[in-house]
């Protein structure tokens, strides 16, 4: 089935080829929290959503796709991941949360939590939630992108989500002991960022929530004529 993929972050077009487009988005990944303080671990960023079905337009019909942007991390809160649409509203996969900072000695802060709501199309999957770490002494992992047929799987504590489907994989958090590293940034489609850990003085960052992905396909006129469909 011929198909097409965008994985680089903006807007582009795509005209309809037959009367139904299978579609699946991911937007993209939270960013994992940011640590101040001394011990601190941050909180990992939530997976993205993943939203698959398909559209019927009239073949020629230009649909609008945007892919979401990577969001990055910082020693702050994590930023929320942004959305991948077609035509603006009429598909939509929601970016996930971004985790939360920890700026308190002795603490871990809150990953950001995955939701499928916001999300619009046929079948909507969750993505991860990202992890929390234990009083400093470890941060929260990215959330895994949701995927056509499951949600993602969640990070834990000094644990990245994966293995659930086809959404990116969450970030791995920053190292555990010593002086603690930077979160790991999440891989595509969607996954989260890892959160930073601080184990000293030095302020650690949050990892990047990954870009989102979009995939089209569509049943070749002829192919469409032997099945009933895509004619």
């Amino acid at each position: 089935m011929p198909q097409q993929t965008l994985t680089t972050a903006g807007s582009s077009s795509f005209t309809t080829k037959v009367p139904w487009t299978n579609y699946a988005l991911w937007g993209s990944g939270g960013a994992g929290g940011g640590a101040t303080g001394n011990p601190a671990g941050g909180g990992g960023g939530a997976g993205a959503q993943c939203v698959s079905g398909k559209l019927q337009k009239a073949p020629g019909t230009t649909l609008t796709l945007v892919v979401a942007a990577a969001v990055s991390g910082g020693t702050g809160a994590g930023s929320d991941g942004n959305d991948s649409t077609i035509n603006t509203t009429e598909v939509v996969a929601k970016g996930g949360k971004g985790g939360g900072l920890a700026s308190a000695n002795n603490s871990s802060a809150s990953g950001g939590v995955g939701s499928s709501t916001g999300g619009v199309g046929d079948t909507v999957h969750k993505g991860g939630d990202g992890g929390t770490g234990a009083s400093g002494t470890t941060a929260g992992g990215g959330g895994e992108a949701g995927a056509f047929l499951t949600d993602g799987a969640s990070g834990g504590n000094n644990s990245a989500g994966s293995g659930a489907g086809a959404g990116g994989d969450g970030g791995a958090p920053g190292t555990n002991g010593g002086t603690g590293g930077a979160g790991s940034n999440g891989s595509a489609p969607g996954g989260g960022g890892g959160g930073g850990r601080a184990g000293s003085a030095t302020d650690r960052a949050g990892g990047n929530g990954s870009v989102g992905r979009i995939i089209l396909s569509w049943l070749p006129p002829n192919c469409g004529a032997l099945l009933g469909v895509g004619i």
